[in-house]
């Protein structure tokens, strides 16, 4: 009868406490609102070919007028013989310079260039958020 007595005394409705484990990263932020990336309307009768016809009746004139002008402040101004291979050069560097920062001004600008600089400025706005946000976990574990 003992051995009965101590076999019911261990089958009791006794469950011990649970032990909860402190967490150890406290959560700063939830959720962080992000800019919306610029959309782009889809043009029903345009496309990259148009644009890019565009792009070369705005330029071209502008280039050609630049390049004339390069040559004749070489020729004026320097005294660059007309029929030479420094004038042509002249004329060459000037269209091409003014051509280089328009294609540059032009890709910026275009929807293409505005989705780009979304994205690269996108990106270094998450790294100095992820840089702050460790340096607040590296503060919220150095207090504990």
């Amino acid at each position: 009868m003992r051995n009965d007595t101590r076999a019911q005394a261990h089958l009791t409705s006794y469950v011990p406490a649970l032990r909860e484990v402190p967490p150890r990263v406290e959560v700063i932020e939830v959720t962080r609102d992000l800019p919306a990336a610029p959309i782009t309307p889809p043009m029903p009768t345009a496309n990259y070919a148009d644009r890019a016809r565009g792009f070369t009746l705005a330029t071209m004139p502008l280039a050609g007028v630049a390049g004339l002008v390069a040559a004749l402040v070489g020729v004026l101004g320097w005294q660059v013989p007309i029929a030479s291979l420094a004038a042509l050069l002249l004329a060459l560097a000037g269209f091409a310079a003014v051509w280089l920062l328009a294609y540059i001004a032009h890709t910026l600008i275009s929807p293409d260039g505005s989705l780009f600089a979304h994205t690269v400025l996108m990106w270094g706005y998450l790294r100095r958020e992820q840089s702050e946000r460790h340096k607040r976990y590296r503060e919220v574990r150095r207090d504990r």
